[in-house]
């Protein structure tokens, strides 16, 4: 891409240099450019000092270069800060140049810039230590500034964590993409939080408290209600009832939850929705628990500028800083404070914090990262208070229209940008760390994690670093943007007082309030609405059910009643008819019977009578034996009597009233009336037959 500038008109350009200044600081500028004959010696060490410091860039607006080339070729000149307490370049004089020689993460940092870009700088640069600062724009407030001015105006590019104000964008000054995060926060040595009884409750708020206790009644009532939709209360009283739900409820936000299982859709709708919003309950109080735990072993009672100044404390800053600049625009009444300790490093600051010649400082958050980390520093520093401003720091670049030092910033922003987007900034702050890390106030766990004391930061996908490194904001001209700098985590937390109150005013901001958590009980209300809406919707709907039920059972009622009369008459007729039926049947079994003993006396009297027969019939053969011979002298004489008794015929025999027939066999199956003067009984077996004869018996 061919890039096309602006071009300024010839009178602006003339009026430019006409209000250019032609005056020096202290006598090292004559005509714009730095006098070095009368410059001591040592103020500026590098092979960048006795030689042309501005570069003209305008050829690349006059040849209409590509712009990513604008800087191909070229020996950018260069000022840097180096010596005591900016270790970021660490360069000796003394030493030959080399890639050792200066080396460190700035240095790492135009070695990659250059790179990219095609130009040089390790042999055009300058250096600069605070000696020189207070030598070449004085000490005092804004010397800082002044050095800015000095350093932009005469070189191509100022190296240094300059902080972007609104004051230093006034005066024409450009900043690159931000390496530094510079917000501004107070850091003091953190006590040991006192006793406080109450810590169990300092996750939540006092509203989330009242909320949950709210929530963990209205669901015991809930689950009464349902139950009774569902007839399970058991005979319980309405007392007894709700103190065993109570019970439950309470148990279940521990995780344990003893319900009754539920018999109906609305039961399990509600009892689901109590359970998903008690385990969240739980997760969270743990969760903020723990972090507060951690957290409350160190706190500062400090939370503002003004309860420092209102408590008298002695304040640390880094003299004629941004840092003061920022501080004195945002609370006015600082400026008269006589309790500030100025210093002429951040890294005093924190030496004066240790020894106690201050109570607190005000510094860079980025410094505290680095800071507060080494063990020589002491292992209890803790930020108090909120970050009391937001801001980021970089390289400077002068606006120089005449120069056309627009295409060195474009050119260098392009290529600072990729340094963060590609992760090569996010390398260099871990090689930086590294170094630091010998003595170290890590714990040898958090060393085994990988995580550094106070180094707790979040990330998105687009801001993810390692958990040990502290990724720098990255806003080419403006503070870093809200959303990285939120999702840092703070570590200050609540100190009690007396009453069990907090003093920090950041002690409070780690409980979460309803605010915080309302969705979690707006789900179990949705939840818990919806089950009692489809609770009365299946009691009516059982109601309904119901009444369809009665009616249709009175209908069959009716249908039945008339069939129920008739199948009346025929149980009836049954039931009579079973009865004759056994009655015949026992009757049948009694005749049965009575015959049977007939016969069984009837052959009991055959038997004796066929025996009283034998003896006769033995007798009168006997008798007959005795007679025969008589028999035939007589015979005309008996046939001719009338007192005949019987007369064998012939096969019969009649004696007395008793009639054998002889001749046939008398068995069980035959019987016959015997006539009226005798009995006839059978037998089964012959008696003896008869001779042909009459046989008379007197």
């Amino acid at each position: 891409m061919v890039a096309t500038f602006f071009r300024v008109a010839s009178s602006l350009l003339l009026w430019l240099f006409i209000q250019s200044p032609s005056s020096s600081v202290n006598g090292y500028i004559v005509d714009d450019l730095i006098d070095w004959d009368s410059m001591p010696e040592g103020l500026f060490v590098g092979p960048g000092v006795g030689h042309l410091q501005e570069t003209d860039f305008c050829d690349v607006v006059r040849q209409k270069t590509e712009l990513l080339d604008a800087l191909k070729g070229r020996n950018l000149s260069v000022a840097i800060q180096y010596g005591p307490g900016f270790d970021f370049f660490v360069y000796n004089p003394e030493a030959p140049l080399s890639m050792a020689n200066p080396r460190g993460m700035i240095a790492t940092m135009l070695d990659e810039l250059a790179r990219r870009g095609g130009f040089f700088w390790r042999d055009s640069f300058v250096a600069y230590d605070t000696n020189t600062v207070n030598v070449l724009v004085g000490e005092g407030a804004g010397k800082w500034d002044r050095m800015l001015n000095w350093t932009i105006s005469n070189f191509d590019l100022s190296v240094d964590k300059w902080i972007l104000t609104t004051e230093r964008l006034e005066n024409e000054t450009v900043f690159l993409h931000s390496w530094f995060d510079a917000g501004l926060i107070l850091v003091d040595q953190g006590d040991q939080a006192s006793l406080n009884w109450l810590g169990f409750a300092a996750p939540f708020d006092g509203y989330v408290w009242l909320s949950i206790a709210g929530t963990l009644f209205l669901s015991a009532v809930f689950a009464m209600a349902i139950e009774s939709f569902e007839g399970r209360r058991d005979g319980r009283s309405y007392a007894w009832w709700l103190g065993d739900h109570l019970y439950f409820s309470n148990l279940a936000i521990s995780q344990h939850f003893v319900f009754p299982s539920p018999k109906t859709g609305a039961g399990r709708l509600f009892l689901s929705s109590f359970a998903f919003w008690s385990m969240l309950i739980g997760a969270t109080y743990t969760a903020n628990l723990a972090s507060l735990l951690v957290e409350n072993a160190l706190a500062s009672p400090i939370d503002s500028i003004e309860s420092a100044m209102e408590n008298d404390l002695r304040i640390c800053i880094h003299e004629g800083s941004a840092s003061q600049t920022i501080m004195e625009s945002l609370i006015p009444k600082s400026r008269i404070y006589d309790k500030f300790v100025g210093t002429l490093t951040p890294e005093i600051m924190y030496q004066n914090l240790k020894s106690g010649a201050c109570d607190i400082l005000l510094g860079t958050r980025q410094e505290y990262e680095i800071f507060g980390s080494q063990s020589k520093y002491g292992c209890n520093l803790v930020q108090a208070g909120t970050e009391l401003h937001a801001s980021s720091a970089s390289f400077a670049i002068e606006f120089d229209p005449l120069n056309c030092d627009s295409v060195l910033a474009y050119v260098l922003n392009i290529h600072m940008n990729s340094l963060d987007v590609d992760g090569n900034l996010t390398k260099y702050w871990n090689l930086y760390l590294e170094n630091i890390q010998q003595d170290t106030c890590t714990t040898e766990e958090d060393q085994l994690m990988g995580i550094r004391r106070r180094r707790m930061i979040e990330t998105d996908g687009k801001d993810s670093i390692e958990a040990n490194v502290k990724l720098p904001t990255s806003s080419s001209s403006s503070a870093p943007p809200p959303s990285r700098r939120n999702k840092r985590r703070k570590l200050i937390s609540t100190v009690s007082s007396g009453d069990g109150s907090p003093v920090s005013g950041s002690g409070n901001d780690e409980a979460l309030t309803i605010s915080g958590m309302a969705g979690i009980f707006g789900l179990h209300a949705v939840g818990s609405a919806l089950s009692v809406l489809l609770a009365f919707y299946s009691a009516r709907k059982k109601k309904k059910k119901r009444h369809k039920a009665a009616v249709r059972k009175s209908k069959m009622l009716v249908e039945d009643n008339n069939s129920f009369m008739e199948s009346e008459l025929n149980v009836k007729y049954l039931s009579m008819k079973r009865e004759m039926t056994m009655q015949m049947n026992n009757m049948k079994l009694d005749m049965m019977a009575q015959m049977d003993t007939f016969f069984e006396l009837h052959r009991k009297s055959l038997s004796d009578s066929t025996a009283d027969l034998d003896m006769e019939h033995q007798h009168h053969q006997q008798q007959q034996q005795q007679q025969r011979p008589l028999a035939a002298n007589n015979s005309s004489r008996e046939a001719n009597r009338n007192n005949v008794v019987g007369q064998v015929s012939n096969d019969t025999v009649q004696l007395s009233n008793v009639s054998v027939d002889s001749g046939d066999m008398y068995d069980d199956e035959f019987f016959q009336q015997p006539p009226a003067n005798s009995r006839e009984v059978k037998t089964g077996r012959n008696v003896g037959r008869v001779p042909n004869n009459t046989v008379q018996l007197n």
